[in-house]
Formats: C-alpha cells, structure tokens, sequence
C-alpha cells in the first residue's frame, strides 16, 4: 500500500471530523448567532447644515454584516439595508445618502465583534461630535449637562421612544439640588423629540439647568445630550444615562397610610387604610375603605403618580353589581396627604368629599 495515499487519507478524515465537530460546537452546543440591536436616537434629517456619520469597527476574524433600519419624524420606515464590514475592517456610512429625512434608526447585527459609534458634523460652524452606540433602553433617563465653558451657550436634548406604543413622560428641570419644574410630554413609537430646555421649561435661563431627568412609561427609551456655543463650532453631545429611578421630592411615599374620608354630604365618613409602593413618580397598591355606601372595601387595587408634592390615586372596581371609579388629587405636606375625591357610580358623578392620611 503506498503510504502517501494512506496518510492522505488519514488527514482528510481528521479534517472531516475537526470539521463536523466544529459545526456541533456552533450550531448544536452554542446554538445559532442572537440577533443585537443598537438603536440611533437622533438624526438630523432635512438640517442642510448638518451631517450624521455612522462608523463601524470589526475587530473580529470574519466579514459581518449588519441591517440599518431609517425611519421619519412620524415613525414610518424611510430606509432598511444592509451593510458588510471587511474583517479587522471598518466602515463609514453617511447616514443622509440613505436617506435625507431620517430622524431615528436601529441597527440590527449578530457578531459581537462590531463597534457603532455616532458622529455629528456642523457644516456651516465646523463642530464635530461623536459618542459610542450601545444597546442601553431604559424609562427613566438623566440628561447631564457641563458648565465648564462658558462657550457653552445652549442645553438640548433628543428623546427617542424606540418602541411601538406612545410613551407619556414627565420632565424633571433640576439645579442647585432641587426640581426647578416639570412639564408631561407625549411621544409617539419609533418617534422623538428634540429641542433646548426651553422648548419645556421656558421660565428657566440656560445657567439654571443642571440636569433633564425624564421617567416614561415605557422602558424601551434613549436619548443624547445636545450642547453647542453660539455658532456650533463647539459641541458637547453624550449620551443620557441609564437611571433605576427618580423621585421628584425626597419623601418615600412606599408604606402603610391611615386616615379618614369625609362625604361632603355632611353625614358619611370612614376610616382609610393604603399600601402604597412608590417606583419613581409612579403609585401602586391596595386600600380598605370602610363605611361606605356599598359597604367595607377591601384590597382595592390602585394606581397614582407623585410630582413635586401632588399625589394622583386613582381605582376601579365592582361592587353590588356597579362600576365604582374613585379619583383623588392631594398634597404631601410633611408625612400627611390631604386632598378632595370624587366618585363615579357606572359613569355618573355619586359623591365628593376631602380625605387625608397618615403614613405610619
């Protein structure tokens, strides 16, 4: 037998077996690639004086290729295609040549050796800015603006809600270590807004905010922030940062609260209880009402909001065959809520009165 044809052999039949194993080690161990997204919070689509750039590194060994989805201030898809990165390569996209109008994007991809980063090129004033893409969602954002240059003559931001449902949002000015104001805003899915901080707070000066915090009720949520002097030849952007919660005043509203309704009809009144959980400016839990026209009420679920020291609570719920909506709007002074409510009985207004209570 000649022994070159056997060794031969031998080697291919190690490299089919070295080449079935790896196949079972990726695809059967590992299991196939997941799918990634990083989404792009703001485009300046229709802005001649402004170009977006979207960089792409592969540090890896392998071609990888990425899907870039555009939509318009509406959140209608303006552009999807995909993009191929040389290994150990890179590539620069300028993002107004796939479509002029785009005002937010995503990028989908599956190799976890690629690097996006966003870059913004004033034309007419020659600023440059660039921040890293990462895959960062959350509901409560802060926008944290620099003093350092006085050059810095404008503070913005970019709110991006890259979901499907609209967001509502509440906007939190701070400075010096307080809520300066707050305004609510609504934003559609795959929509944003953007603006300087008086497009919100227009009572403040520039030098007076610190920090944007914005709490949504959605969580899929980004943003950036947008500084710049007088001719955007200086730009600061960042991207907001991520936070797990905010509270508007420093009073934690989560616990057990006591206390008295009384009808305005002069001759109805029973005690409260509330277990309250506090999650930023948002209110949950259940509450007793005892005495009232349809007798003791237990563990009726409610929900609410807290901004500055207003507390909203609202409920629903059956009783004797009737759809019972209870609303109440009250304020926090020191460790008691007092307020009025009002109640509905299957639409129609049935009874107002004031309330407070007491937390333990």
């Amino acid at each position: 037998m000649d022994l070159r044809k056997r060794d031969g052999a031998i080697k291919n039949s190690l490299r089919f077996v070295f080449a079935c194993l790896l196949f079972f080690l990726t695809f059967v161990v590992a299991g196939p690639a997941q799918a990634a997204k990083v989404c792009i919070p703001h485009l300046t689509g229709g802005a001649a004086n402004w170009n977006d750039y979207l960089s792409i590194d592969n540090t890896g060994l392998l071609p990888a290729t990425i899907t870039i989805t555009l939509y318009d201030s509406t959140g209608t898809q303006v552009y999807s295609g995909q993009q191929t990165v040389a290994k150990l390569g890179e590539k620069v996209l300028k993002l107004k040549q796939l479509n002029a109008n785009a005002q937010t994007g995503e990028i989908s991809y599956t190799s976890e050796t690629l690097i996006f980063r966003l870059s913004y090129e004033n034309v007419y004033g020659g600023g440059v800015a660039e921040f890293l893409l990462t895959e960062d969602q959350n509901a409560v954002l802060a926008f944290l603006f620099s003093d350092f240059s006085k050059a810095i003559v404008s503070k913005g931001i970019a709110l991006s809600n890259y979901g499907t449902l609209t967001a509502t949002v509440q906007l939190y000015a701070l400075g010096d270590g307080e809520v300066l104001d707050n305004t609510t805003i609504s934003i559609p899915g795959l929509s944003k807004v953007v603006g300087t901080h008086s497009k919100w707070f227009p009572a403040l000066e520039v030098s007076e905010v610190k920090k944007i915090i914005a709490v949504s009720s959605v969580s899929a949520m980004g943003g950036i922030v947008i500084c710049a002097n007088s001719d955007s030849s200086n730009l600061l952007f960042a991207p907001a940062v991520p936070l797990v919660s905010f509270a508007a005043h420093s009073s934690d509203l989560t616990g057990i609260w006591h206390g008295e309704w009384i009808s305005d009809d002069g001759y109805s009144w029973g005690d409260i209880v509330l277990s309250m959980v506090q999650n930023s400016d948002l209110l949950t839990g259940t509450m007793d009402i005892d005495d009232t026209d349809f007798g003791d009420l237990k563990n009726v679920l409610f929900t609410g909001t807290a901004v500055d020291e207003n507390i909203d609570i609202e409920a629903s719920y059956n009783a004797w065959g009737y759809i019972i909506d209870i609303f109440s709007e009250g304020v926090l002074i020191d460790n008691t809520i007092i307020g009025f409510y009002y109640e509905l009985v299957n639409g129609g207004l049935y009874d107002t009165g004031t309330f407070y209570i007491t937390k333990e």
